[in-house]
């Protein structure tokens, strides 16, 4: 699914009050600069020092603050590894949110930046888990995207 795909979408399923919380990658920059966060606090990012990780933590966060919105967290592979055993911690805490993980299998801003500088592409590629047996290894719901259009009809099911 193209960056640019998700960030038509992500809006058609929330309402404006609701939350996104984002991790670090390159989808990140089509959400920051494209994503109608129409109220304040709805699309948080980490923007600073543009640290990975903080996509999931965020997310949790903000449904402890605000349990009657939905909130979704939007994670890269990379990031999302980084932290995710705090999948455990939101299902023990019974936090209702979403995440979305985008897999390339790799760290793929670092490599496209790499790219970009001409710089030879070293350990950047990786292995993940079976995302959806992990989320059930924890007694989360997990389902795998397909294709673009699998995701608006499924997330409108998850209240």
């Amino acid at each position: 699914m193209y960056p640019q795909r998700l960030v038509a979408d992500v809006p058609k399923v929330m309402r404006p009050d609701d939350i996104i919380a984002l991790d670090n990658g390159v989808y990140k920059i089509w959400f920051a600069c494209n994503y109608p966060a129409s109220s304040p606090n709805t699309a948080l990012l980490d923007n600073a020092l543009a640290s990975m990780s903080a996509g999931l933590p965020s997310a949790m966060a903000a449904k402890m603050v605000r349990p009657d919105k939905k909130v979704v967290a939007i994670c890269g592979d990379g990031g999302f590894m980084m932290n995710s055993q705090e999948v455990e911690t939101a299902v023990r805490l019974n936090l209702d949110l979403v995440v979305l993980i985008l897999n390339d299998s790799a760290y793929g801003m670092i490599k496209w930046k790499q790219a970009n500088m001409e710089f030879e592409d070293f350990g950047l590629d990786f292995k993940n888990p079976d995302f959806v047996k992990y989320a059930d290894s924890y007694g989360a719901f997990g389902h795998r995207i397909s294709a673009a259009d699998e995701l608006a009809p499924y997330y409108c099911m998850i209240v």
